[in-house]
């Protein structure tokens, strides 16, 4: 049987662990998703077993091997979810669930460490999220001090899945620049560490800092047993699902923007800035590659208000579904496509589980305003989409505001398999979109896997040789059909917060 040479492509999303084989031309020879359960023990917490991610891994890595007997893996890269964090024992066996990183039970730690001031805190946009990496160890520390004493390391998702392929515990320079205030040039600042309360970090995280497309080590024996495939394999340092989606975009310059639109929604711009721009998370510090700074921004909910909308709130979109063999987003697009833009009145604040940015309140809730008994599900769907677009377009006003100008987004991530939606963020956006419904976090970690084991020479080099296909999507519908709508989006959260305060 001849070989074929391929990279396996892991990704440790929020709903599932998805792992597939690309080959060196990029053509994606096999794929597979399992999912896991999410806990919601409390308003504002999310939790998950990594146990049930190493399962979801095993079951995925073994239907692979048995599709493809005929490809020779030559590179393992992953990525994960940024900021979901876990204690760990001295063998990595996991002391609590981990904590996802859309909980914001850290708000007070957050809080307390953006009020040092720290002249590090510009690096992050002079404030840190609940959602980030050592306002969760604080958490920890504070409200758990026994399982912080017992922990060996605290670490990230990313962290903890390269330990179990490889026995080696890094930290991805993409996560520790983006949420855990390091600098590519610096590295930690220990007087910061001091303030914020966790001198003795250096003994609680894997120190080691590793930038994405350096070989970790290799896949260890038992792991492969475990995992049903050959031992030895280089595995690849990854970095966050979102910053992996840029490598698969293929932007590398200057000014270009990814949109990566999953259960929540990240926009990443490349930049040569060094100062805060208000509403953003950074300029990070060369978290992808060198000379380029990373300004983020982005919603902490967006398709996964949509997975809440039907599955709790117009279940009927599901049975119809299924006797109608479709998806239950398929046939909500196919009804809210009947609503003319702006619902009919109908607006939705998407801050179901805070705001990420520009308000950066992790407290914020979503609102939908606007409803009579005239108004069916359908409105309420197409307000969802129009909402997240606003929320986006927010974003977008805000960089004009610091002159900078956006010309075309490239976009990927689950959100963009609906038709309707893209063409309303384009529309409410005022610009054209290049999408792809191609998976860019595995295709992006098999570009690094592949330029780590020196297949190719740049991410850049391999993007030309693997990058997807893409549509793009034009303007159609005057933005003044959205003004009003998104001039009571804007003011939506100032009255929301006011009646928090009452």
């Amino acid at each position: 049987m001849v070989k074929i040479e391929g990279v396996l492509s892991v990704d440790l999303g929020t709903q599932s662990i998805r792992a597939a084989l690309y080959n060196l031309k990029g053509q994606l020879l096999s794929l597979a998703t399992e999912g896991y359960k999410t806990y919601y023990p409390a308003p504002g917490l999310a939790e998950q077993n990594p146990e049930d991610w190493w399962e979801a891994l095993k079951l995925a890595v073994q239907k692979l091997t048995r599709e493809c007997p005929m490809v020779s893996v030559v590179a393992i890269a992953a990525s994960a979810t940024s900021s979901t964090v876990l204690p760990v024992d001295c063998e990595g066996n996991p002391l609590t669930k981990a904590i996802l990183w859309m909980d914001t039970r850290a708000s007070k730690q957050a809080r307390r460490i953006s009020e040092t001031l720290h002249p590090l805190l510009e690096w992050c946009g002079g404030t840190v999220s609940p959602e980030w990496f050592w306002p969760k160890l604080l958490w920890i520390k504070e409200e758990r001090p026994e399982v912080y004493s017992e922990a060996y390391h605290i670490v990230e998702a990313l962290d903890w899945l390269n330990y179990k392929l490889t026995g080696r515990w890094v930290s991805s320079q993409c996560n520790a620049s983006c949420k855990w205030n390091y600098l590519s040039d610096k590295g930690w600042s220990n007087d910061f560490f001091e303030e914020i309360g966790v001198p003795e970090f250096m003994v609680k995280i894997p120190s080691e800092v590793l930038p994405m497309g350096t070989v970790i080590g290799k896949l260890q024996k038992e792991t492969a047993l475990d995992l049903k495939c050959k031992d030895g394999i280089p595995v690849v340092q990854g970095g966050i699902d979102a910053h992996a989606s840029v490598v698969g975009l293929g932007n590398f310059e200057e000014g270009e923007t990814s949109l990566v639109l999953g259960s929540s929604s990240v926009i990443l711009i490349n930049t040569s800035f060094c100062s805060p721009i208000s509403g953003f998370w950074g300029p990070y510090k060369e978290p992808l590659w060198k000379g380029f700074n990373l300004l983020e921004a982005g919603q902490t909910s967006s398709g996964s208000i949509m997975n809440w909308f039907i599955e709790r709130i117009a279940k009927h979109y599901i049975s119809e579904a299924d006797k109608r063999n479709l998806s239950p987003f398929d046939l909500l697009d196919a009804e809210a496509f009947k609503v003319p833009p702006g619902s009919q009145g109908v607006v939705v604040l998407d801050h179901w589980q805070g705001n990420r940015t520009p308000y950066k309140d992790p407290d914020s809730r979503g609102v939908v305003y606007g409803l009579t008994l005239s108004h069916e599900a359908s409105h309420v769907g197409r307000a969802i989409y129009e909402g997240i677009s606003f929320g986006i377009r927010l974003l977008l006003d805000y960089l004009k505001e610091e002159g900078i100008y956006t010309t075309c987004i490239k976009a990927c991530g689950g959100g963009t398999k609906s038709g309707l939606w893209m063409q309303i963020l384009a529309d409410v956006c005022e610009q054209p979109l290049d999408v792809t419904v191609e998976n860019m976090t595995l295709l992006g970690n098999a570009i690094v896997g592949a330029t780590g084991v020196g297949i190719f020479s740049s991410f850049a080099e391999g993007f030309e040789i693997m990058q997807p296909n893409f549509t793009r999507v034009n303007s159609k519908t005057s933005f003044s059909v959205y003004q009003e709508n998104y001039e009571r989006y804007c003011r939506l959260y100032p009255l929301a917060k006011g009646l928090r305060e009452i």
